[in-house]
């Protein structure tokens, strides 16, 4: 029953952003690399209802509009081949990744990227806080979250029952503990960095996976080609919790520093 409920709380979390397209345009000089654009994103032309604007100018190109954390800036030379799609993505508000990617397929896998990176770095922060058996509920809801919002952005109509049939399918091929197994490789320390490892491998294997699963028409990753996308994971993982370390160090550090301040000039 609490399974199901949780399931619930996520689909109606998630309903919003799977109902909703943003709208991208294209404008500004005239010109091939402006046609360039426009066809590799399917953007429009008019400024008209626009919420994420791409206007270029010369060889620069500005994005702009409500779907924009903060204005940015590119060279024309910088918007190429699937390297648009990401910086375009990385200076979107939250909010917009799904809808975009649901009105323009180029930007799918990007925005899919973006939403598993989060998720993960969210669920290695979880694994890390001293709570014993609190972590694995909320990374359970993110990953779902995630899975959600894929799926979303690969324009699936959600029900709540499809939802189910979503989990079911792609947490069967999952394997947490073969991806505990790979972890271990990298990070074979108990306590939180190995909880951040997990947290954060995991995410980032089940989203790479749910990627797949849509781009193949529904089809589920094989054992061997799973196992691959763990092993690259827990690497990644490492990476992420080398960093997490190296910045609790610095913070205690800092806070050796202010205390000695402190006490001798009190």
């Amino acid at each position: 029953m609490n399974n199901l409920r949780s399931l619930y709380n996520v689909f109606r979390d998630t309903r919003k952003a799977a109902r909703e397209q943003a709208t991208f345009a294209v404008v500004g000089d005239a010109s091939s690399q402006l046609d360039r654009l426009v066809a590799l994103t399917g953007a429009q032309t008019s400024m008209r209802g626009a919420e994420i604007l791409l206007t270029v100018t010369g060889s620069r190109a500005t994005l702009s509009g409500r779907g924009i954390e903060n204005v940015s800036d590119f060279d024309l030379s910088e918007l190429t081949g699937e390297g648009a799609a990401g910086l375009i993505v990385k200076a979107l508000e939250e909010d917009y990744l799904v809808p975009l990617a649901k009105g323009y397929p180029f930007f799918r896998r990007a925005v899919c990227n973006e939403i598993i990176r989060n998720n993960a770095r969210q669920n290695a922060v979880v694994g890390a806080l001293p709570i014993p058996g609190a972590d694995l509920p909320v990374m359970t809801a993110n990953q779902g979250r995630m899975v959600l919002l894929i799926a979303a952005a690969y324009g699936e109509e959600l029900s709540f029952q499809r939802a189910r049939e979503l989990f079911g399918v792609l947490a069967a091929g999952f394997g947490l503990r073969a991806v505990g197994r790979q972890v271990a490789k990298f990070v074979p320390v108990a306590g939180w960095a190995a909880s951040a490892a997990l947290g954060y491998a995991g995410t980032l294997a089940m989203g790479r996976a749910t990627v797949l699963y849509f781009e193949r028409g529904h089809q589920k990753v094989g054992a061997e080609e799973m196992e691959r996308i763990r092993e690259r994971a827990a690497r990644e993982a490492k990476g992420f919790v080398d960093r997490m370390r190296e910045r609790r160090a610095a913070k205690g550090k800092e806070a050796a520093r202010n205390e000695a301040d402190r006490r001798e000039n009190p």
